[in-house]
């Protein structure tokens, strides 16, 4: 243990791994930013009451009732009133995602 070669090599391969790594494995990149996160019109499946919320899944937690009741909604013009729409992944498809525009 008191060869000076033996922590010569602990302290080069130490260094080489402190330089490699990063190089190996990247760092994340960093997370959306909330006011990156779109806003939508969701629609209650069980009163039809509509909600502005940030777009994060289908169905989601209602903030009156606390259950998984609100959908992603689309505007029917003929009936001039929200209604709920097909899943995310359609909207997204067919391009109904529309955010709310912020003032």
């Amino acid at each position: 243990m008191k060869d000076i070669r033996f922590w010569a090599a602990g302290a080069g391969l130490t260094l080489a791994a402190w330089l490699i790594v990063p190089f190996v494995f990247p760092p994340r990149p960093p997370a959306v930013a909330a006011e990156d996160i779109p806003v939508i019109h969701y629609v209650c499946r069980e009163s039809g009451e509509v909600f502005e919320q940030p777009l994060t899944g289908s169905p989601i937690e209602n903030p009156q009732t606390g259950r998984l009741t609100l959908v992603p909604a689309v505007y029917d013009a003929r009936r001039k009133k929200w209604k709920p729409g097909p899943p995310l992944e359609v909207m997204h498809r067919q391009g109904l995602l529309q955010p709310v525009p912020t003032e």
